[in-house]
């Protein structure tokens, strides 16, 4: 089972795929991932309302493109742009355009969760199993740990479509 932690380095903080591993002394967590350097941005204004959306990618854009837009990030040439951060809502990617003009991968903080681009792809690529309450209990938590706040209804069409 993996999930996502941070740690506190030199008062930055940073989000990492850690799985919990048996031994013989206790459990492990050992890291599978590292996310990137977690970024707080406030909420400038509430969610109104999702639109549905035909297939899972745009159910999915249609939950992030409104959670980016109420901290602040605007449209601009078919991203979303925030200072340095930069959304590509063709690729489900976000990013941060280093000093040396580089993308690097960024996490933004949510209220339960992050925004990262290994959260939004777990969600796109996952695969349905033979058990149905584990399925639905698996992909629940992967939308809680993306932050991304997602009614009944939109998740059972969202189910339904994989």
């Amino acid at each position: 089972m993996a999930y996502i932690r941070t740690k506190k380095i030199s008062g930055n903080k940073y989000a990492y795929l850690v799985e919990i591993i048996s031994t013989d002394k206790g459990p492990r967590q050992k890291v599978k991932q590292y996310l990137g350097r977690v970024h707080d941005f406030e909420k400038n204004k509430e969610i109104s309302e999702i639109n549905q959306g035909n297939t899972n990618k745009e159910i999915l854009l249609n939950l992030i493109i409104p959670e980016l837009e109420a901290r602040g990030f605007k449209e601009k040439k078919n991203n979303l742009v925030y200072k340095n951060f930069i959304f590509n809502s063709e690729k489900i990617t976000l990013s941060k355009k280093s000093k040396n003009k580089t993308n690097k991968e960024a996490v933004i903080g949510s209220e339960e969760g992050y925004l990262s681009t290994f959260t939004f792809q777990r969600i796109l690529n996952f695969q349905k199993g033979k058990d149905f309450n584990k399925d639905a209990h698996q992909l629940a938590k992967y939308f809680l740990e993306a932050g991304l706040q997602i009614n009944q209804e939109l998740f059972v069409k969202f189910y339904q479509k994989l």
